[in-house]
């Protein structure tokens, strides 16, 4: 309302500029003294100079890097407002630059105490991941060999021998400040990857970069990594021993690397068996986006399960509206959700969303819910970070909600419990206790006995004993006759399952 009633005022009497102050001696002597930008060829060329010449990365047949990082688990804090959880993880990579391919190793260690040993494999178009765990081998999705692809083509060396190359485009970039220091810009554009680069004004050495992709949850993300502690690899190159990702100002990692190494990699290094390639799909030069499939599964009369992929979402009709739980994974994700609802009940609309918390890949198809004009309801906990979301500048893909006369937002508060409907077909919103996330909301259907939640209890081949205790907890606290637990995640736990899995 405030910002029609401006635009409306300044229909009318449009402002005035002010006059320009005219400038001190001093000011004018501070300007003059500042220098120009070099052309952005000129700081390419010479940040390349520095770490041993363009002649040096493009001979640079492999490279096998040995390092530590921390990684933050951005979207998966315990509140919206807290602390990013971190893991810890040790890796290996062999990098054939000359065959385009790349070898992983890496053990993490999660914030539960988990530790994941992986190795992967990405050669000839085609990846296979090994998880060491438990022995098993699976193809790797076009989707994660381009990633893997695209990320050798942003290692730091290898941008500046692409913007040195005549194939690519660049364009100067004002200067920027990181951390007190000033840095001259400039902007990449070498087919599909277009990357902001900043150069040390000084040392004249690459400090970072900057990339602005879209994000479900954050609108315009911007991925900023810088450079640091540049040494001798062999051959006459430096290459950066640190590496610093920050989302948005908010750090994501820390990479730091303990042993670099120059030369030849072994063929045998990169097989990839028959078994796996018989499988595996070939990364396209030009990527298609992913299909998105939903299943619904009837749980019950009323009461469906939408599939398809990792992230589920409940659904339950009513007799007036459908009532959606849960709205995950992206944009893409939830308009798939939606136009299958649509066209299976082409005279009954969704009436709201519900949020079972924040975690972004159980939040990320809220914009969409939120461009279609739908009610969210969620803990009262997550409300804002949820009205951040239907709030956040979005240029990259704008969407309805980047419209100046866009609708308004509905979240709706839950305390502790919220009934949603009446009769035998009424949805029961309760607060769930848990120490995986604070604001945790599960979804009971009393016609069905039937509990949907998402994250404390995946049902699988086994049952977390932690998980299925809070669940049964959940239960008894309530008073609840429950026969199945529905997971967002794995499949459908009969009650005595859990009963059994939390030791009652």
């Amino acid at each position: 309302m405030i910002a029609a009633v401006f635009f409306a005022v300044a229909l009318q009497t449009p402002p005035q500029p002010a006059p320009a102050p005219t400038p001190t001696p001093a000011a004018t002597s501070s300007r003059a003294r500042r220098p120009a930008s070099p052309p952005p060829a000129q700081l390419v060329a010479r940040a390349l100079d520095l770490i041993g010449g363009a002649a040096a990365v493009r001979d640079l047949p492999a490279l096998t890097l040995e390092a530590y990082a921390v990684n933050y688990g951005i979207g998966q804090e315990e509140t919206p407002a807290g602390p990013a959880r971190a893991s810890m993880q040790v890796s290996r990579a062999v990098l054939d630059w000359r065959g385009g391919r790349r070898l992983l190793t890496l053990e993490v260690r999660g914030p539960g105490g988990q530790v994941t040993r992986q190795r992967r494999v990405t050669a000839g178009g085609i990846g296979m991941l090994e998880n060491q765990t438990n022995s098993t081998q699976q193809p790797d999705p076009p989707a994660t060999v381009g990633n893997i692809l695209r990320a050798m083509r942003l290692a730091p060396e290898r941008l500046l021998l692409a913007a040195s190359d005549s194939t690519a485009v660049l364009t100067p970039l004002p200067a920027k400040t990181l951390r007190g220091v000033q840095h001259d810009g400039a902007r990449l554009i070498n087919g599909a990857d277009t990357v902001h680069l900043y150069f040390d004004r000084a040392a004249g050495g690459l400090a970072f970069t900057e990339q602005v992709t879209d994000d479900p949850i954050l609108g315009d993300r911007t991925t900023t990594t810088s450079y640091a502690r540049w040494q001798d690899v062999g051959g006459g190159l430096k290459l950066p021993r640190q590496f610093d990702v920050e989302v948005n100002g908010r750090q994501q990692s820390q990479t730091i690397v303990t042993a670099a190494t120059a030369g030849a990699a072994a063929d045998s290094l990169f097989v990839i068996p028959d078994s796996i390639t018989a499988r595996a799909q070939p990364v396209s030069a030009t990527p298609l986006l992913p299909v998105v499939t939903v299943n619904m599964v009837e749980l019950a009369p009323g009461v469906w399960r939408a599939e398809g992929g990792t992230h589920f979402s409940l659904v339950v009709e009513q007799p007036e509206q459908l009532v959606v739980v849960e709205a995950p994974q992206t944009t893409a994700r939830m308009r798939a959700v939606l136009d299958t609802l649509k066209a299976r009940f082409p005279s009954k609309p969704v009436g709201l969303v519900v949020n079972t918390h924040h975690h972004w890949d159980h939040s990320g198809g809220l914009r969409a819910v939120m461009a279609a004009g739908l009610p969210v309801v969620t803990h009262r906990g997550n409300v804002e970070f949820v009205r951040g979301i239907g709030g956040a500048k979005k240029t990259v893909a704008p969407d309805a909600l980047s419209r100046p006369m866009r609708a308004g937002l509905t979240v709706r508060a839950v305390d502790d419990t919220m009934t949603i409907g009446s009769g035998d077909s009424r949805v029961v919103i309760f607060r769930l206790p848990t120490t995986h996330v604070e604001g945790m909301l599960a979804a009971y259907v009393p016609a069905a006995r039937l509990l949907f939640q998402s994250d404390v209890l995946s049902p699988g081949a086994t049952l977390p004993q932690m998980g299925a205790a809070e669940v049964a907890a959940l239960a008894r606290a309530r008073g609840i006759a429950v026969e199945r637990v529905v997971g967002g995640h794995g499949g459908i736990a009969s009650w005595p399952d859990v009963e059994r899995a939390a030791g009652n």
